[in-house]
This record gives C-alpha cells, sequence and structure tokens, in this order.
C-alpha cells in the first residue's frame, strides 16, 4: 500500500509530533511505502499573523498537491483536528488535490464537533463538503464519535483510533526521596489544561503540611501567569518550571516523579502525556476528558477529578495516603504499553485503510 502522510513538522511541539513519526516507521516496516510531506499542526508559543497562516496553508496544500500529481497514493492520511482554522485549511487542501483514486483519511487529534451545530452558512458548507470529500475520519474518543454523527458526518465513515504512545529512552523508576511526594504536570501550557488549577492544589496541599514538589514540563502562553502564580503564593521553592524539553528529557522527568496531575479541561484527543505518565508507571489524578473516560477506569488506572484546586488537592492527598493503591495504578497502567505499541495502533489503521481502499 502506498500512504501520502500529512504529518506534523519535525521541530514541532505537542502531541502529534510525538505519536506520528513512530507510527510511520511501523507502517514502514510493515512493508508499505509512505512518503512524508508537512501538515502543519498547529503554532508553538507565540500564534502566527493571519498573513504568515494564509502563506502557510497555500503551501501547505501545494505540497501535498505535488506528490499527487507526480505519483500514484492509496490513502492520504492528513493529521488534523476540528476548529475553524482546521476546517478552513482542510477543505481548501482537499480542494486542490487533484482527482484520482486515492482515499482521504483525516485523523482529529483532538476537536469540537459539537460547537459547529449552528454555524454560519459559508462555515457549515466547507464542512459538508469536508464531510462528503473525506473517505473516512479517525477520532480519539467515543464522545468525538458522537458528535461527528450528530453534526450530519455519515457514521460509517467514522473509526475510533489509538495514537502510538512510547518513552522516549529507558530510565528506572527513582521517585524523590521518601518524605516529599514529587507530581508532575506535562503540557502545552494553555489555560484549558488546568495548570492554574493544578498550583493552587499544590499550595492547598502545603497549607495542610504535605511535603511535595511540583515540576511543570511544557511552554505556552500561560507560562508567565503561572510563574507569577507560584511567586504570589510563596511556592517558589516547592514548584520548578523547566520550559519545552525533548521527549528524551520528559521521560527522565517521569522516571523520578510520584503523581502524575492532569486536570485538563480542554478538548483533548488522547494525550500524549497522560500516557506516557501510564506506561512509566505514575500515579495519575485527572479530569474525566475524551480518551481518558474510554481507556481509563477510578481507582483502577486514575483517580478522577473535578478541574477544580479542592478537588485535585483531595485527589493527591488520598494517593499520598495510600501506597497500595499506587502501586495498583502503576501495575494496571502496564497494560497501555501493548495497547498503544507503534505495531498495534499500525495495524489497527491498516485494517482501516484496506477497508478504504475497497470501498
Amino acid at each position: 500500500m502506498r500512504i501520502l502522510l500529512g504529518a506534523p513538522s519535525p521541530d514541532s511541539w505537542g502531541g502529534p509530533a510525538a505519536c506520528e513519526p513512530p507510527f510511520a516507521e511501523a507502517l514502514r516496516a510493515a512493508g508499505h511505502q509512505v512518503k512524508e510531506v508537512v501538515y502543519v499542526y498547529g503554532d508553538k508559543v507565540e500564534r502566527a499573523s493571519i498573513v504568515a497562516r494564509f502563506r502557510r496553508v497555500l503551501k501547505t496544500a501545494e505540497d501535498l498537491r505535488n506528490p499527487l500529481k507526480a505519483e500514484t497514493f492509496d490513502i492520504v492520511h492528513l493529521n488534523t483536528s476540528f476548529d475553524l482554522k482546521t476546517i478552513l485549511r482542510d477543505a481548501y487542501c482537499i480542494y486542490r488535490m487533484p482527482s484520482g483514486n486515492h482515499r482521504i483519511f483525516l485523523k482529529m487529534h483532538g476537536s469540537d464537533a459539537s460547537g459547529y451545530q449552528n454555524a454560519g452558512p459559508v462555515v457549515t458548507r466547507l464542512i459538508r463538503y469536508i464531510a462528503r470529500r473525506a473517505d473516512a475520519i479517525g477520532v480519539l474518543s467515543s464522545e468525538e464519535r458522537g458528535d461527528f454523527i450528530a453534526l450530519g458526518f455519515d457514521e460509517s465513515k467514522i473509526y475510533r483510533v489509538l495514537n502510538v504512545v512510547e518513552l522516549e529512552g529507558v530510565y528506572e523508576r527513582s521517585p524523590a526521596r521518601s518524605d516529599e511526594i514529587a507530581l508532575l504536570f506535562v503540557s502545552r501550557l494553555i489555560p484549558a489544561k488546568g495548570l492554574v488549577e493544578t498550583i493552587n492544589a499544590a499550595k492547598i496541599l502545603k497549607d495542610q503540611n504535605y511535603s511535595i514538589s511540583l515540576t511543570v514540563v511544557g511552554d505556552g502562553e500561560t507560562r508567565r501567569d503561572a510563574e507569577a502564580l507560584a511567586s504570589e503564593l510563596s511556592m517558589d521553592d516547592e514548584i520548578r518550571f523547566t520550559g519545552y524539553v525533548a521527549e528524551s528529557e520528559v521521560a527522565r522527568h517521569l522516571a523520578s516523579s510520584d503523581i502524575f496531575v492532569f486536570p485538563t479541561r480542554h478538548i483533548e484527543g488522547l494525550p500524549i502525556a497522560l500516557y506516557k505518565a501510564a506506561i512509566a508507571g505514575l500515579a495519575i489524578v485527572t479530569t474525566p476528558v475524551r480518551s481518558a473516560r474510554d481507556l481509563m477506569s477510578d481507582g483502577e488506572n486514575c483517580l478522577f477529578c473535578e478541574s477544580e484546586p479542592a478537588d485535585i488537592a483531595a485527589k493527591i492527598a488520598r494517593l499520598i495516603g495510600d501506597a497500595r493503591l499506587m502501586q495498583t495504578m502503576a501495575d494496571n497502567n502496564q497494560k497501555f504499553r501493548e495497547t498503544l505499541s507503534r505495531e498495534k495502533v499500525a495495524g489497527e489503521y491498516l485494517a482501516v485503510y484496506s477497508e478504504m481502499v475497497t470501498m
């Protein structure tokens, strides 16, 4: 099978940049031909200007069009999401594709389909165009699948899929000294990810005389405000901000932490950092959002919380007081090593591709 893969730029941040390269390698290892082109997925810290985005979309469309004119592919797999920017980009890029026998697969790395039930006439027409032209849509949670069906997408075209999640490097678990609990937050730093709530929860725990530290790994628009909040709460000694780090360094932070805290309200798909923490053997406090609700069980793989400081702090305190529960989570979460392995995930996509080419 010949696959044209629209993938994030190698220097991108975030989930797609972590999960798509090993996915492409697994497809090749299975004997399939994969050609990658950059299909830009989001910005880093600062948002690009409207003019820069417009030029980027034009270039992206031509970068996809050119190999489709020169070669024959069975599948065009585009890594995308579902908001106004990506709707505009995807509609234009699909429109610019030359005619051929290729099938179009759109993988949604998070989506907000429910927010477009009452979109204006122009956006609605673009959504209908995408729904008609796409041969299959991959979503990362059952909630998203329901949202796309409610929006009018053909149910038979929508597949629940997974991300490849791997730890880069193998590090022996070496949590903090026994009298201190090391909390870890790893994410792009935007308001909906729950960093402010996590910092306030850490303050509650400190005031309750728990010995804790919090390491914040990642960068983004809320970092400056979060650092200011930590200082305002006199938590500079307990909270450390690393900024963006390479994937190998993320693994080191996971190896030296006890509890992963991720009280997100974001329109998540399958958050890479959350499942890396699970594979690494950390206890987890997170919200029951999207794939977490599908793949994790409260009290077995994590403790579900509300994205509210008092509840986050209460769930962390429960874990601190129950070493057996923390170990149970670590044991149960080893299943994700297999479920989210590159070989298993690539095999599931190949099964979808095979269905598509016989439609």
